[in-house]
This record gives structure tokens, C-alpha cells and sequence, in this order.
């Protein structure tokens, strides 16, 4: 469902940048953003990168043969998705945030009933993290 025309979007943005070629295609993947309502939203007015679509099977049934999120890392916590029904669940949050904190920062119903402390990464994960996965620091700041 759409909340404007989608002939006449409210707003526009660049593309998707090969995003959705890489949620169709990949085995897994993980997506990192910020955590904000205004992106954890209930309904998409367009979606370009395909995730467990509608849940439970709605993947397979719609085509994708491969794959599917693993994970949603934010600044506030690590979500990620039942087994059975594919719907989005807190599974960490961080030091110093709550989950209720995470959910009122999210614009729909999140069930955060398993969610549990993060342990802060180690002294070797953080150098791994620095040098070798994010050197020029796009994700790490």
C-alpha cells in the first residue's frame, strides 16, 4: 500500500545502488542503519531491496530461490528475525540503551521479550572491525 501516488512520490531518492540485486541474489546478508521511526516503518511506500517480504514463506513464494536478511544493526541494537514467522525481533541491545528504548524508536510493534545485553566487542574483534572490515570507518564512524 502505497501513501502517496507512487506516479507522484512524495519524495525521490538515488536508487537503490544494486541493493536489490544483492538481497535477491545473496545466500544472507546483514543491512546496517540508523535506528530511527522514520526508517522502521509498518508499510513501504516502494521497496527496492527484497527481506522476508510479507514472512513464514512469502520469500520462496514470490520467487527468490537464495537467502534472506540475517540481521538489522543500528546504533541502538541487533535485530533479528524469528524462524517460524520471519517477523523482526530485538535480539541485542546495546550497553546504556534499553529495549523499550529500541522499541519506542521504532514505528511498529517489535518484539523485544528476547532481547539481551550485548557483550562489548573485545580488544582483537575491535582492531579486526578497524583494519581490516571497515578501514575507512563508513560504518564504524
Amino acid at each position: 500500500l502505497f501513501r502517496s501516488d507512487p506516479s507522484r512520490p512524495e519524495s525521490r531518492l538515488p536508487g537503490s545502488g544494486g541493493a536489490a540485486d544483492a538481497a535477491g541474489l545473496a545466500s544472507s546478508f546483514i543491512i546496517f542503519m540508523q535506528h530511527e521511526k522514520r526508517r522502521f516503518v509498518e508499510k513501504l511506500d516502494y521497496l527496492t531491496s527484497p527481506g522476508w517480504l510479507e514472512g513464514k514463506d512469502s520469500r520462496a513464494r514470490a520467487g527468490y530461490r537464495r537467502g534472506g536478511p540475517l540481521a538489522v544493526v543500528t546504533d541502538r541494537g541487533v535485530m533479528k528475525f524469528d524462524k517460524e514467522t520471519k517477523a523482526m525481533i530485538l535480539a541485542e541491545y546495546y550497553p546504556g540503551i534499553t529495549p523499550e528504548n529500541v522499541a519506542e524508536h521504532t514505528g511498529f510493534v517489535l518484539d523485544i521479550s528476547r532481547a539481551r545485553e550485548a557483550l562489548p566487542p573485545a580488544e582483537a574483534e575491535l582492531h579486526v572491525l578497524r583494519t581490516q572490515v571497515d578501514p575507512m570507518r563508513l560504518i564504524l564512524g
